[in-house]
């Protein structure tokens, strides 16, 4: 009788020390799965913002970008390349490299240096005012279209109607400039 009370004991705690084996492999996997959601919270939690100029919130997280947002960085970056003058060319393009990605930075220098170089020579000032904006979140494509007004020395100014396509690349918070093209729709 001796010999089955410590079978028994010995067998009772086997499955204790089984179920809190159990029991810390439950609870490691609960803090690995907490722990990847807090990352997820952390990373993509939206911030609402307003800035001063412009009335319409956005929203941001480190990996995407509302619409709104996509429209008011287009627009600033409209204005630093065609809201220029002899004076502000070169900050205002140098501004605009800041925002160029990496792999596009060659060919939007050459374009940029070309497009200074034009202005500087011939006392180019313009302004451009958008009239309509279209937002592709999704692709982060964004199609402008509007007036470019330029003065060349002390003519008029000549009028013309043009439609650019930014296309952005929104990660870890930082807005890039994958492409910045005029487009032609000639029908």
């Amino acid at each position: 009788m001796h010999i089955t009370a410590r079978n028994n004991t010995t067998r009772l705690v086997s499955f204790i020390i089984g179920g809190l084996i159990l029991l810390i492999f439950i609870l490691a996997v609960a803090v690995a799965r907490m722990a990847f959601t807090n990352i997820d919270l952390i990373h993509k939690r939206p911030v609402i913002v307003t800035p001063m100029q412009y009335n319409v919130p956005f929203s941001v997280s480190e990996t995407k970008a509302d619409a709104d947002y996509l429209r008011m960085m287009t627009l600033s970056f409209l204005a630093l390349r065609l809201n220029v003058s002899p004076e502000t060319v070169d900050m205002n393009h140098e501004f605009l490299l800041s925002y160029v990605k990496t792999e596009s930075l060659q060919d939007f220098t050459s374009v940029l240096a070309d497009e200074s170089k034009r202005i500087k020579d011939n006392s180019v000032n313009s302004a451009f005012y958008q009239t309509d904006i279209t937002v592709y979140p999704a692709n982060g494509r964004v199609d402008i279209r509007g007036v470019l007004k330029t003065w060349i020395g002390t003519a008029r100014p000549e009028t013309e109607i043009k439609q650019f396509r930014l296309d952005l690349e929104y990660h870890n918070g930082l807005t890039r400039i994958a492409r910045f093209v005029e487009v032609n729709n000639e029908k």
